[in-house]
């Protein structure tokens, strides 16, 4: 993870800024961060990506809503992304 990821790796308290600068990264770069990220409302955000490695990220998630977890896991259209939100609610129920 380069210095950027890391930063809002650790992240807990975020601002518009911090979600925008997020926003504009590079879907490899947004994959990687929506894995740990803990702010909520980006991860729902993310959860609506174009791209299912983003999505997939925010499914691995622990710290995602439910409800965005059981939306993923019922209507993602990647089966990836289903899998990856049934494990994680299944970890976490």
């Amino acid at each position: 993870m380069n210095g950027n990821l890391e930063f809002y790796a650790r992240l807990t308290e975020w601002t518009p800024w911090d979600e925008a600068a997020v926003l504009k990264m590079q879907y490899e770069k947004r994959a990687e961060l929506a894995k740990s990220i803990t702010c909520v409302g980006l991860l729902v955000d993310l959860s609506m990506d174009q791209h299912f490695e983003v999505r997939k990220g925010v499914a691995e998630n622990p710290n995602t809503p439910l409800t965005t977890l059981k939306r993923l896991a019922e209507q993602d259209f990647c089966s990836s992304v289903q899998n990856a939100a049934h494990e994680t609610l299944s970890a976490l129920i």
